[in-house]
């Protein structure tokens, strides 16, 4: 008799009753021939989430749903934790499953997703990771845009061209799946990361040459919720891919990472160059037990970074016609670094200043974006152009 997989799939929820049930069905309505052993890991939610929960895994428990697989087993409770991290952790720690995921509380698995996934697992016995496509939905489900995963590539994961993917990422979270046999290999989640966890994990099982494979269809559903801590602020990820690119660039590396942390959260705080330097101190936070020599680095990387940044805002005051504050912020990123004169973002503000503000901007808008943009699709968003082709 053929092997029957067994999926373990977790939710960390807190107070989502106005979706999670919609989560737990998409999980427990998937056909097939396999199992599922489903946790959901709730955080002590006080807002009627209890009893949604409760309520599916009674009907499951005395058969009443209308199972479609081979077995369901729902196992929940409803305890403080550590965030989103631990909780998902504290439900692989109890998977006794082939295959392993976890989903939000207010996302969702497309039908037959699980077969589909059992399949490529079957067919792949290379693979560590499957992970496909999806739609991003808002809340009452209706569809905002595609996700078009695209195949990993490690060196793009661990540079700043990540970043200019706007706001998904390589590999949608919510469509990907990986043998239980990982978590020997790479072990578990880092609960010291509080929004990128599903980034770090991705990169640190390329780094350690696990095989990760992406089949071009739709296999989740991410629910995009004005609120959430997704869209709190567009610098809200930004803590953890610094520490991403720490660990698997160098401490080395980060001044560029560092340059367009500042210019990002300085756009946030309407362009005051001390509150943004301010506010990105907290950043070094997480660095804190770091040996003394790393932290130095780290340091000098920031305030290259910082340098660099005022460059880079200098372009953007210019652009907006305020010229005053664009000339002391240029002054200011070669205050310490008279030879940045030299760098790409110093000489785009000089010759913007030579050719003046209509001239610049009509090159700006007609030839450099459109260079930019080019360059962003061929080597970064191309799934999407050949979806339109």
């Amino acid at each position: 008799m053929p092997h029957l997989p067994r999926f373990s799939i977790v939710t960390p929820s807190y107070n989502q009753a106005a979706f999670i049930g919609e989560t737990i069905e998409s999980v427990i309505s998937q056909a097939g021939e396999f199992e599922i052993e489903y946790f959901v890991m709730d955080g002590g939610s006080s807002d009627g989430s209890i009893e949604v929960i409760k309520k599916y895994a009674d009907l499951v428990s005395a058969e009443k749903w209308p199972i479609q697989c081979r077995g369901i087993s729902i196992k929940w409770c409803s305890q403080k934790d550590k965030g989103q991290s631990d909780a998902i952790n504290q439900g692989l720690r109890q998977a006794t499953g082939d295959i392993v995921s976890y989903i939000n509380s207010d996302d969702l698995y497309c039908p037959g997703a699980f077969e589909r996934i059992a399949k490529e697992f079957s067919d792949r016995p290379e693979a560590d990771f499957i992970y496909g496509d999806g739609d991003v939905i808002d809340e009452v489900g209706n569809l905002q845009w595609e996700w078009l995963s695209r195949p990993y590539n490690h060196s793009l994961m661990t540079s700043y061209h990540f970043l200019w993917n706007d706001f998904t990422n390589y590999i949608m979270q919510q469509a990907t799946f990986w043998r239980k046999s990982v978590i020997n290999k790479i072990g578990y989640f880092d609960e010291s990361f509080h929004y990128a966890m599903d980034v770090e994990y991705w990169v640190r099982a390329g780094d350690a040459g696990l095989k990760l494979i992406h089949r071009p269809y739709k296999v989740g559903k991410f629910r995009l919720i004005k609120g959430t801590k997704s869209l709190s602020s567009p610098t809200v990820f930004w803590e953890d891919y610094l520490e991403i690119f720490r660990r698997y660039r160098g401490s080395q590396s980060l001044s560029i990472f560092f340059a367009y942390y500042y210019y990002n959260l300085a756009k946030e705080v309407d362009f005051d160059i001390q509150l943004t330097l301010e506010e990105g101190n907290r950043v070094f936070r997480q660095w804190k037990l770091l040996p003394d020599r790393e932290k130095k680095i780290i340091e000098q990387q920031a305030s290259r970074g910082g340098d660099l940044a005022c460059l880079l805002l200098a372009n953007e005051l210019y652009k907006k016609q305020l010229n005053d504050l664009a000339s002391a912020t240029f002054k200011k990123g070669l205050s310490k670094r008279p030879l940045s004169v030299m760098h790409i973002y110093s000489v785009s503000y000089i010759l913007k200043k030579i050719l003046g503000i209509r001239i610049s901007r009509l090159l700006d808008d007609n030839i450099t974006q459109n260079l930019i943009d080019w360059y962003k699709w061929k080597r970064f968003q191309y799934r999407y152009h050949q979806r339109k082709l």
